[in-house]
């Protein structure tokens, strides 16, 4: 979604559109799956994410916007077609167990991946998704990961004068939209078997991974 943003808006409104769409995304999905994640991964990520956020936000605007999101883009579908790879050659691999040290750096890549590009997500699901959580478990992990990043950014994309009161009208006008695809996407994650849920999460892992690559080649042709 946010690139799609950043194609129709300037990039700083895009930017500073998503932050509060996303939340309402975000309290809706802890509404339905309140106490549900994995209290350890979210220990484990959260501390980095913080100090992400603050690399990144020094970052912003100081780096190339589209040569970062490549690099985003290649990582994701590296990473991504990895994981592809091993569900389809060993479908009973043992589970990848996660531990302070890599959850704090896939937080800390979160961090500053979200702060200057709202992309941190494809960083957690590549951490989360080999550890084969439950379908509800994912979620809710994800979900609680994505609402504290996200409201930590809110203060200093305030400051920096990313988000006004004009771009929260604009969410306001917006977030049923968000709501809608909420609601949908709750529904769809208690009806999928969990054997085709790490598939459709690796599947928009891929095709966003490489909508970031194809829109840096299109952007310098």
């Amino acid at each position: 979604m946010s690139p799609m943003f950043v194609i129709a808006l300037p990039p700083r409104e895009g930017i500073g559109l998503m932050l509060p769409l996303l939340i309402v995304g975000d309290m809706l999905t802890l509404t339905f799956y309140w106490r549900g994640w994995d209290r350890s991964n979210l220990v484990a990520l959260f501390p980095g994410v913080v100090a992400g956020i603050g690399l990144g936000m020094v970052l912003l605007g100081h780096i190339p916007d589209n040569e970062f999101r490549v690099v985003i883009g290649l990582l994701a579908m590296v990473f991504g077609s990895g994981q592809a790879l091993r569900q389809w050659l060993v479908p009973h691999a043992e589970a990848f167990t996660g531990n302070r040290f890599l959850g704090a750096l896939a937080g800390f890549v979160t961090g500053t991946v979200s702060a200057i590009a709202h992309q941190g997500g494809l960083i957690t699901t590549l951490y989360l998704l080999p550890q084969r959580l439950t379908n509800q478990a994912f979620v809710a992990t994800s979900g609680i990961v994505f609402t504290l990043t996200n409201l930590t950014k809110l203060p200093a994309y305030v400051f920096t004068g990313l988000v006004t009161w004009p771009i929260i009208v604009k969410a306001a006008m917006l977030s049923p939209a968000v709501i809608m695809g909420a609601l949908l996407g709750v529904r769809l994650n208690r009806q999928v078997p969990q054997k085709h849920f790490a598939w459709i999460v690796l599947f928009f892992v891929l095709v966003t991974g490489a909508k970031l690559v194809w829109d840096y080649f299109m952007s310098s042709s």
